[in-house]
C-alpha cells in the first residue's frame, strides 16, 4: 500500500486553480469551523500565528476530514523541523523567506528520503505512515510531498530563476514582506510592488511551477489567476473574525442612543472660535464649516457641532453610547480656551 495520494499536489500539477484561506487563530475548533467553508486548501500558519507542532497537527487533523486540504507554513526552513512536520503527516509545506537556489535545493533534500535527500527514516514512529500501517510508505512518500517555497524580498526575487531551476513544486510570492523590503511597508498595493509581484508570478508559471499568493484585493486576485497562479489565498480567518466582531459590536451599540451635551459661550468672537477649532481638527476628522456653522466628526464616534452668531457660540458635543462624554466636553473646551481672543472663555454646559 502506497503513501496517501496528495490531491492538492496533483491539482497544482494539472494547473487547476486552488482557492485557499489563511488559518491563524491557532486552535482546532476554529480550524474546523473554517473547514466547513469548503475552500480548496487551508494554510495553517506556524510563522506568524502562535502555533507549535502539536497545535498545527490538531488543526491538520480536523481539516483532513473536511474536503479541504491542509497546508502548513513552517516558522523557518530548518531540516529538523521539516522532518517533524512530515512525520506528523503534513504533506504540503510552505517554507518562508527563501532567498537562493542553494537554499531551495537544501529544502528539497530535506523533504526526500535517501539517497536523494536527508529525511530521517523513522516512519514506524510516525503518523505519516499510519504508524507503520502503510508498508510502502518509505518507497512512495517522496512523490506525494508538496514543497512550496516563499519568496518575499528583493534578494529572493533576484534569485528566482535559480530557485525555479530546483525541484520545488511551487513558489509563493509574499507581497507584504516584499513591499516592506522595497521601501513601501504597509502598502502592498504600491504600483512598484504590484509590478514586481505580477512579473514574478509570470516567471514562475513560465517555468512550469505552481505560482501562489495571498491577497485580500479582489482585483489583484483576478490578475494573479489570469496570469496562471494556481494556489491563491483570498482571505485570513483572523481578519474575517475581527472584522465580523467589530461590525457586530458597532451594529449592536447603534441600537442605543448617542450621548449629547449642549453649551453656550458668550463671546463676540464666536465665528473665529468656530473656524479655528474646525481648521485645527481638519487633518484628523471629517470637517465642515463656514462663518456661522461647523461640524467635526472623528472615526471613533466623537463629534461636535458649532453655531456662531454676533454674541455667542453654541456647542453640541456627542459621543457614542459608550463614549466618555465628560472627557470629550473637557477636550472641546480646552481647545477653545487655547484659541481665546484676549478674553476669558467658558462654556456653560446644560445639565
Amino acid at each position: 500500500m502506497p503513501a496517501p495520494k496528495n490531491t492538492f499536489k496533483a491539482a497544482l500539477k494539472a494547473e487547476q486553480p486552488q482557492i485557499g484561506c489563511w488559518i491563524g487563530m491557532a486552535n482546532a475548533y476554529t480550524a474546523e469551523i473554517a473547514a466547513t467553508a469548503q475552500f480548496d486548501w487551508l494554510l495553517v500558519d506556524g510563522e506568524h500565528a502562535p502555533n507549535d507542532l502539536r497545535s498545527i497537527l490538531e488543526q491538520v487533523q480536523v481539516i483532513e476530514g473536511s474536503g479541504s486540504i491542509p497546508v502548513a507554513r513552517l516558522p523557518i526552513g530548518e531540516t529538523w523541523m521539516i522532518k517533524q512536520y512530515l512525520d506528523a503527516g503534513v504533506q504540503n509545506l510552505l517554507v518562508p523567506m527563501v532567498e537562493s537556489g542553494d537554499q531551495a535545493r537544501e529544502l528539497v533534500r530535506a523533504v526526500q528520503y535517501p539517497p536523494h535527500g536527508v529525511r530521517g527514516v523513522g516512519s514506524a514512529l510516525a503518523r505519516a505512515s499510519r504508524f507503520a500501517a502503510i508498508p510502502d510508505y518509505l518507497k512512495t512518500a517522496d512523490e506525494q510531498i508538496c514543497l512550496l517555497v516563499q519568496v518575499e524580498n528583493q534578494k529572493g526575487l533576484a534569485a528566482l530563476d535559480d530557485i525555479l531551476a530546483t525541484d520545488v513544486d511551487g513558489v509563493f510570492i509574499g507581497p507584504s514582506d516584499l513591499a516592506a523590503d522595497m521601501g513601501h511597508i504597509g502598502n502592498a498595493g504600491h504600483p512598484d510592488v504590484v509590478a514586481a509581484v505580477l512579473d514574478a508570478l509570470t516567471r514562475i508559471v513560465a517555468a512550469g511551477k505552481a505560482a501562489g499568493i495571498l491577497t485580500l484585493d479582489p482585483a489583484m486576485q483576478r490578475k494573479c489567476l489570469d496570469l496562471g497562479a494556481t494556489f491563491v489565498a483570498t482571505n485570513i480567518d483572523v481578519t474575517l473574525f475581527a472584522t465580523a466582531m467589530r461590525n457586530a459590536a458597532k451594529a449592536g451599540l447603534s441600537l442605543l442612543p448617542d450621548q449629547t451635551a449642549s453649551g453656550v459661550a458668550e463671546t463676540a468672537a464666536a465665528s473665529k472660535y468656530l473656524q479655528q477649532l474646525c481648521k485645527h481638527w481638519s487633518h484628523k476628522a471629517e470637517v465642515f464649516f463656514d462663518e456661522t456653522k461647523g461640524s467635526v466628526a472623528f472615526p471613533d464616534g466623537d463629534s461636535v457641532t458649532l453655531e456662531a452668531n454676533d454674541s455667542s457660540l453654541t456647542v453640541t458635543a456627542a459621543t457614542g453610547p459608550r463614549g466618555d462624554l465628560a472627557r470629550w466636553k473637557d477636550v472641546i473646551e480646552a481647545h477653545l480656551v487655547r484659541f481665546a481672543f484676549r478674553e476669558e472663555f467658558r462654556i456653560d454646559w446644560s445639565e
